[in-house]
């Protein structure tokens, strides 16, 4: 699978689960921890706040307040993701969190 894709999969996965390990990210997309924080170093060079907090509470996340604008998608790429994103959620997959995301 290509990188961009990965990388993006992990965004979306990460947004999805809130707060999330990376043995689990590593375990969903079969690639190792070492990868999946060099794919999270990429997403934060790109601009998107990922925040890693360690201890027994901690996790990776993105900061809530956070939303995609024109600097990363244009109008046509966002409104293709957010009606795949809501043909998702009519066939019962909680995408709620996603959605946002695109608005």
């Amino acid at each position: 699978m290509l990188k961009q894709y990965l990388v993006f999969g992990i965004f979306l996965f990460i947004i999805q689960k809130e707060k999330i390990t990376a043995k689990i990210i590593a375990e969903k997309f079969e690639i190792s921890k070492r990868t999946v924080y060099r794919y999270l170093d990429t997403l934060t060079s790109a601009g998107i706040p990922v925040i890693c907090e360690q201890g027994r509470n901690g996790g990776i996340r993105i900061l809530k307040s956070f939303k995609l604008n024109n600097i990363y998608l244009t109008e046509n790429e966002k409104s293709i993701i957010k009606q795949a994103l809501i043909a998702q959620k009519e066939r019962g997959i909680c995408v709620d969190n996603i959605i946002e995301f695109f608005s």
